[in-house]
């Protein structure tokens, strides 16, 4: 059921949607058309618009018949770079092929568009390469030199039984491991963890003890999380323990995000019940509803803000 009775908050509602997809995914492909779509929208009765969205190519992700990505590292990344150069509202990140294609090729990309790529995309999964793979840091070597921030997908696995599995590739403490090599090199757990409550549990611990001994700059973003649970308790629980770090407030760790049009956000990029809006509206209201007296500024940042700081580094074309 769509909430309609949120309280009126001086939020202005722009909003950067810092998980975002086009490309080939199983049976759908999704094209920059379609996910304008999403930024062309009004929510929650024109209160909240889209400004932008943090986006990368599925076909870099997504593996063929043979095991191998379904489209390189440069072929892939250039279809979608090529179409962000006319859209400043889309902000593109280079999917990286550790594994099966080269840093050297990443850094080719970042040279041809010096102006445009806002970071770097890894899929543990999709690779089947552990996040804590040495064949990660030539990669990650590259998003040090060009101050880029890296989006990694992450997972926690578990079995039948909601037990977890120690050797998950996108597992939480892994991509953490990688990023203390580097830690001037901003990490996102995508997801914050995917895989539900212990999951999420997992990865909030990661972020928190990543701050605690300053030893990576890890975020994390808020695509799937509590999407069932319109109380948003690891929302709740994320905010609250970055709010009360022994460093202070650290709320611009977390970021808005969706994993659209994947999923339940869209079938070919066609909203399906308000699937987008409901989210928006539920993260909203849990963060009013639990942070009553800090609940502009926090939504500010975790819809906007912290997007915007993060992505546009130090290249000319700034968010």
């Amino acid at each position: 059921m769509i909430i309609t009775n949120l309280p009126k908050l001086n939020f202005k509602g722009r909003i950067i949607d810092s998980h975002v997809h086009c490309g080939k995914w199983t049976n759908d492909t999704f094209s920059t058309n379609d996910v304008m779509q999403f930024l062309d929208k009004k929510y929650n009765n024109g209160q909240d618009t889209i400004d932008r969205v943090v986006i990368s190519n599925l076909d870099c992700v997504l593996r063929a018949e043979n095991d191998s990505p379904y489209k390189d590292e440069i072929q892939g990344n250039l279809v979608l770079l090529k179409e962000c150069q006319n859209n400043d509202r889309l902000l593109p990140l280079v999917v990286c092929q550790p594994g099966w294609g080269s840093a050297d090729n990443v850094e080719f990309l970042i040279k041809s568009y010096p102006d445009l790529i806002k970071g770097l995309k890894f899929h543990p999964a999709c690779l089947n390469l552990a996040a804590n793979d040495f064949r990660y840091i030539p990669y990650m070597e590259v998003a040090q030199k060009y101050n880029l921030p890296c989006l990694f997908h992450s997972e926690v696995m578990t079995d039948a039984d909601g037990n977890y599995i120690d050797n998950g590739v996108s597992d939480p403490k892994l991509i953490y491991e990688t990023a203390r090599h580097f830690p001037t090199v901003p990490v996102i757990l995508g997801h914050l963890g995917l895989g539900g409550s212990y999951a999420n549990e997992v990865a909030i611990d990661t972020l928190i003890n990543s701050i605690e001994n300053n030893d990576a700059k890890l975020y994390a973003d808020l695509a799937w999380v509590d999407w069932d649970d319109p109380s948003k308790p690891h929302v709740v629980e994320v905010l609250n323990r970055l709010l009360n770090t022994s460093k202070g407030d650290k709320t611009e760790r977390l970021l808005f995000g969706t994993d659209a049009p994947l999923g339940a956000f869209g079938e070919k990029a066609l909203l399906q019940d308000g699937a987008y809006e409901k989210n928006i509206q539920e993260i909203k209201r849990a963060i009013s509803d639990n942070f009553p007296d800090d609940a502009n500024r926090i939504m500010g940042k975790v819809f906007y803000g912290n997007s915007k700081q993060l992505f546009s580094g130090n290249l000319n074309k700034t968010v």
